[in-house]
């Protein structure tokens, strides 16, 4: 699969339906014009590893109120990110 282009037309559709954060990953391009426009749109820019970080921290927060084992948490963890990583 090749690189991915995001444009100013792109952050534009973004801002108008309402997104607030999208997540890139090292096959995407943003050009300059789509980086000033993520800036004047208020839309945070995250990568690929930080939405897994944050995946992992709201598996970990819900296993601890649950009392679940920490084995049992890391196996949650893998299963729904593997699961995820088709669409991340």
């Amino acid at each position: 699969m090749g690189k991915k282009v995001l444009t100013r037309q792109d952050v534009d559709k973004l801002y108008f339906e309402g997104t607030k954060e999208i997540y890139i990953d090292d096959e995407t391009i943003v050009l300059p014009g789509a980086k000033d426009a993520l800036m004047a749109a208020g839309i945070k820019v995250r990568t690929k590893d930080c939405q897994v970080e944050q995946i992992k921290k709201i598996i970990e927060e819900c296993c601890d109120e649950k009392e679940i084992a920490d084995s049992m948490k890391n196996e949650i963890i893998k299963s729904v990110i593997a699961k995820c990583d088709v669409k991340i």
